[in-house]
């Protein structure tokens, strides 16, 4: 589920519920859950970027001799070495080492991001979460506990039965689209509906109505997707991504920004995007894609804007914002500094979602908002729409067999987790599955591993009945 965990980053935490982080851990998790289970057989590491730096990591803890930072300096890039010395790395490597040997059992991964799952003995897991940039270093690496093998449901019932397991406050919805709808369930069938019309945060599924606003600017003519944003120090923001350690003076396309905002949940790329198009347009954005209550996110934050309002003011602002009008959260806005972030990855952890200080939307206004985007992709103006939304599909679904198109945006922050999918089937059938939580204590809902598989079983039971 490394994409998945890519595409929901927003926040700049090293809980491992944002996907490979930018900075390690500095003490590997303890994973020592034995069973009387029998060894699970080795699974092969892809040949990708990712996978060739994950080999090398498997390597390195499953030697006989001690880790030393002999390669380093061409193994990691400046963003991991800035944090933590060449000695820490290994000290960390070391101690992974020392619980070992791994082998690797399931693996979940893309071109430059992975999470790999280890076993040493029988029942004791390790995930690694790792992550490459676009030379094939390593900028994030993360470890921590293995998720042991859950079993499927098999029918929708026991997928509202893993549910009711879920924190209070979780949600989900399963939408059948008729061929040709323009407004989801109006026309559509619902199949599964649990507490779909309550709006709650979704992290950086916001960044679903960012694109809607952009592909419209491009059919108005006033943007186009071959146009560059150049990234500065006053619309840098905070990981997950990249871009927001591309120097200042940096260029990339609008196409570009956009394909990174939601395959990698790139949050400066996102701010750029708001920046071209304008808070009002993405404001509107929400109304013309069908969003019930746009009130609730006006004025509408970028990514930037949420992390200095959510961690790097005092608890009286938050106040202010919390419960002040639209007009006064203008105003607040107003007064947020321009200049790169202070704010330290550890102060990025406390739920603020309680105070407004989110994005909010129902199960439904996320299946409009994936409906809008795919409605507007079969213009010209919005041509490159389905492969920025089918770049990174969350789950590793494999294109060709069951689907034949996905789209996903998933989103997480401290104690919020959520996910959407558009999916296409072989047999011309479509559907949109929604899968929210939001919770006061960060941990019930920071393993996007365990938190969605609802979400995985559900789809795993639309394909079957494609099949039937």
């Amino acid at each position: 589920m490394a994409g998945l965990a890519a595409a929901l980053a927003l926040s700049a935490t090293a809980c491992s519920s944002t996907g490979a982080q930018a900075e390690p851990e500095s003490q590997p998790t303890e994973t020592k859950n034995a069973t009387e289970a029998a060894p699970q057989p080795a699974v092969g590491l892809p040949d990708t970027p990712a996978g060739l730096q994950a080999q090398w990591v498997l390597t390195l803890i499953n030697s006989d001799t001690a880790v030393a930072t002999d390669g380093f300096a061409d193994k990691f890039a400046d963003v991991i070495l800035s944090e933590l010395s060449a000695e820490q790395l290994a000290e960390v490597l070391e101690q992974v080492r020392s619980q070992g040997p791994w082998t690797p059992i399931t693996v979940n991964a893309t071109d430059a991001q992975g999470v790999f799952t280890m076993e040493s003995t029988p029942g004791d897991l390790m995930e690694l979460q790792l992550s490459v940039d676009e030379a094939g270093l390593i900028n994030g690496i993360f470890f921590g506990p293995g998720t042991p093998a859950r079993t499927p449901a098999a029918s929708w019932e026991e997928v509202e039965t893993n549910m009711a397991a879920l924190p209070d406050g979780s949600a989900m919805a399963v939408y059948r689209i008729a061929d040709g709808s323009a407004d989801g369930a109006a026309d559509g069938t619902s199949i599964l509906d649990i507490d779909a019309d309550t709006a709650k945060p979704v992290g950086s599924i916001f960044k679903l109505y960012v694109l809607v606003a952009v592909s419209d600017a491009v059919a108005a003519g006033t943007l186009s997707w071959d146009a560059k944003l150049t990234v500065t120090d006053d619309l840098r923001s905070l990981p997950s991504g990249d871009l927001q350690d591309a120097p200042a003076g940096t260029a990339v396309t609008v196409r570009d920004a956009a394909q990174k905002m939601i395959s990698i949940s790139d949050n400066t790329a996102t701010d750029l995007l708001m920046d071209a198009v304008g808070r009002p347009a993405v404001e509107q954005a929400l109304s013309d894609a069908g969003h019930s209550d746009p009130d609730r996110n006006t004025p509408f934050l970028n990514t930037r804007e949420l992390f200095q309002l959510g961690w790097g003011v005092e608890d009286s602002v938050r106040g202010q914002w919390a419960e002040a009008d639209d007009d006064g959260r203008r105003e607040l806005l107003q007064t947020l500094p321009g200049g790169v972030l202070d704010i330290p990855d550890a102060a990025v952890t406390t739920p603020v979602w309680q105070q407004d200080l989110d994005w909010f939307a129902t199960a439904e206004d996320l299946m409009r908002a994936h409906l809008a985007l795919q409605d507007r992709a079969a213009t010209d103006a919005g041509a490159p729409l389905r492969d920025i939304l089918g770049a990174n599909n969350g789950l590793n679904l494999e294109i060709g067999g069951d689907w034949t198109y996905i789209g996903f945006k998933g989103g997480s922050a401290p104690g919020v987790m959520a996910g959407s999918w558009y999916l296409e089937r072989s047999d011309g059938e479509r559907f949109v599955v929604v899968q929210q939580g939001a919770s006061s204590s960060p941990a019930e809902v920071a393993d996007p591993m365990t938190f969605f598989g609802p979400a995985q079983d559900a789809i795993a039971l639309l394909a079957a009945e494609g099949r039937d």
